[in-house]
């Protein structure tokens, strides 16, 4: 069945926002997984939220810098040149952006693959004075994740400065911590994320849906996060300047 104009795109703008409860979220990741249209709408609405929430973050007033030019008077005595200098940056900044989203993306794959875990001891001495990290979980045993909570939360507690921030990004095997259905220790994750405002976990849509249609599904609390693959959340993150690490 075609989704492309089931959802509002208010329902679209909540889902991309994690505004849903899990079954709704769920439900949106099946159809988005399943219809490339839905796919495709969801994922424009997506760039939009961003380049907007990007523009205004950008848009900074100075009054005391204000020169005397006047744009408006400018455009009307050379409309023309004004509209092929706006053409002309308009398509270069797409090439430019588009150029740098694959080199990030292709950075983010090689860090994913290529890089060494870490043991769950030495999280802290690897964060070191870095204020933005993001930490990759790829996988998941039981018996050793009690230590991996207890450093993480060590190092919230000892990092509760106001710039330093935390986003774990859950992706294959990793997912299944947390699970609620059967891992021990998704309660443990979920209270760190209540208790700590600087933490987030987040986890991959391609894995979870991959997982399902193998026949292990997971259940996500509700305040985990969904990004559509581990590769762009880490890219967004390490494209910024943030410390990749994993375990």
């Amino acid at each position: 069945m075609n989704q492309q104009y089931t959802y509002s795109d208010e329902h679209i703008s909540a889902y991309i926002d994690n505004e849903l409860d899990s079954e709704e979220r769920a439900q949106f990741l099946s159809d988005e997984q399943t219809d490339e249209d839905f796919a495709q709408r969801i994922n424009e609405i997506r760039m939009l939220k961003e380049k907007v929430q990007l523009s205004y973050s950008e848009l900074k007033y100075d009054d005391d810098e204000k020169k005397s030019f006047s744009c408006t008077a400018f455009f009307s005595r050379h409309r023309a040149l004004a509209a092929s200098l706006l053409l002309l940056s308009v398509v270069a900044g797409i090439l430019s952006y588009n150029m740098s989203s694959n080199d990030n993306l292709m950075v983010a794959k090689q860090l994913m693959t290529e890089t060494q875990p870490i043991s769950a001891a030495s999280i802290n001495d690897a964060v070191g004075e870095n204020s933005h990290v993001v930490l990759y979980v790829s996988q998941y045993q039981p018996e050793t994740f009690d230590e991996t909570i207890d450093n993480i939360e060590a190092l919230l507690q000892n990092r509760s400065d106001d710039f330093f921030k935390l986003e774990i990004v859950a992706n294959g095997q990793g997912l299944k911590a947390l699970d609620t259905k059967s891992s021990l220790h998704a309660a443990q994750v979920n209270q760190l994320t209540n208790k700590f405002n600087n933490l987030k976990v987040v986890a991959c849509a391609k894995s979870l849906t991959r997982l399902a249609t193998e026949g292990n599904p997971i259940q996500l609390m509700q305040s985990i996060m969904i990004a559509p693959s581990a590769a762009d959340q880490v890219a967004k993150r390490t494209s910024a300047g943030w410390l990749f690490l994993k375990i």
